[in-house]
């Protein structure tokens, strides 16, 4: 039995497990479907910018003869994306109504960002802002989830009767993690006991929702801004890749 001490009632910032959390394979997997995309219908693209960058894991994967630019919501994260990538710019903002004096050849969303908007207006409002900050012919390449993650989900909390939920061990300590499904919204009720110098763990809680559309929602909102090049389904369908290219 893990034994530990819950100091105070604010939790340790989120940022201070992200990097140790996060698969650093999954990240360059990421940077990689973005620039295939990049090769096959943008070549000459000199200019990227990722919305909802958090830390910067996939950003750090793009070649240098980039210039790269992230924005993100929690200035926590950005602190840490301009320690890690001294050549990039970056900004504060939510992804929804951001406002920067460019124009980039390029702007992505990676591991399902979009779908933690807070409802379906921030993401047609996103779909506008990102177009208005496109160069002509510009990409917006991004993957979310899809109804049939909230359908797994379901499933398998029923098979379970809805009490089992996945732990791992990581560098700072344990992570225990616990989905629920209610409607389109899917909490992610988290966990981490972090290690401490004594020898016991310090509990901090999060709570990360994500909402999730039909397909064909998505796609009627994409196209009043752009041309859908590519929806390819990944992950048994769970996810979704758009490769979308401004009117």
């Amino acid at each position: 039995m893990v034994k530990y001490e819950h100091r105070s009632k604010t939790s340790k910032p989120f940022v201070s497990f992200w990097e140790s959390l996060t698969s650093k394979q999954g990240a360059r997997a990421r940077a990689h479907y973005v620039l295939e995309s990049i090769k096959e219908y943008r070549k000459q693209a000199k200019k990227i910018l990722e919305i909802g960058c958090g830390i910067g894991m996939v950003l750090v994967n793009l070649p240098e003869r980039y210039a790269v630019y992230g924005l993100d919501i929690e200035r926590d994260y950005i602190e840490v994306c301009r320690r890690r990538i001294p050549r990039g710019r970056f900004f504060v903002s939510s992804m929804h109504n951001f406002k920067i004096d460019e124009k980039f050849d390029v702007i992505f969303s990676a591991n399902d960002v979009i779908n933690f908007l807070k409802d379906f207006d921030q993401w047609k409002s996103t779909f506008k802002a990102v177009n208005e900050h496109l160069n002509r012919d510009g990409l917006f390449i991004f993957d979310v989830y899809t109804p049939k993650m909230l359908r797994d989900t379901l499933h398998w909390l029923e098979k379970y009767n809805r009490s089992t939920s996945s732990v791992k061990e990581f560098p700072k300590g344990y992570y225990y993690d616990k989905e629920m499904v209610k409607g389109n919204t899917l909490t992610w009720d988290s966990r981490i006991f972090e290690r401490l110098p004594n020898g016991l763990y310090q509990l901090n809680k999060y709570r990360f929702k994500e909402t999730i559309y039909p397909v064909a929602k998505m796609k009627s909102a994409l196209s009043e801004h752009f041309e859908i090049l590519e929806a390819n389904l990944r992950e048994e369908g769970r996810k979704i890749l758009f490769v979308c290219r401004k009117r």
